[in-house]
């Protein structure tokens, strides 16, 4: 599942993902309530920060991105997967939302 993106949907990655037989799902671009990534990147994001509140300070720089990649396998190793589990259990209820809501916002 991805949302659309030019990056995605290039020639070069479509073929890839084809060669490798890997089967991607139509997906409406901008739904980010259904796509439950995106509550995701805001756990592993705060995580990132309770272990590295000085991130926010830091310069952009090799030694700073190099901190950050080390910090982000670290938070994500720190991430309960009931979580991600949850996330995934919540489709059903997403996309009923989204029907309810004639596809305008819901609370996900």
């Amino acid at each position: 599942m991805h949302d659309n993106a030019s990056t995605y949907t290039a020639y070069v990655v479509r073929d890839a993902l084809q060669e490798m037989e890997i089967e991607v799902m139509v997906w409406p671009p901008h739904s980010p309530d259904l796509n439950p990534i995106e509550n995701l990147w805001a756990l592993l994001k705060a995580e990132i920060y309770k272990i590295r509140p000085d991130l926010l300070h830091m310069k952009n720089n090799d030694e700073t991105k190099r901190i950050l990649v080390e910090t982000a396998q670290i938070a994500w190793q720190n991430i309960d997967m009931r979580h991600l589990e949850h996330l995934s259990e919540t489709m059903p209820n997403r996309v009923q939302a989204i029907i309810e809501s004639d596809g305008w916002y819901t609370p996900y």
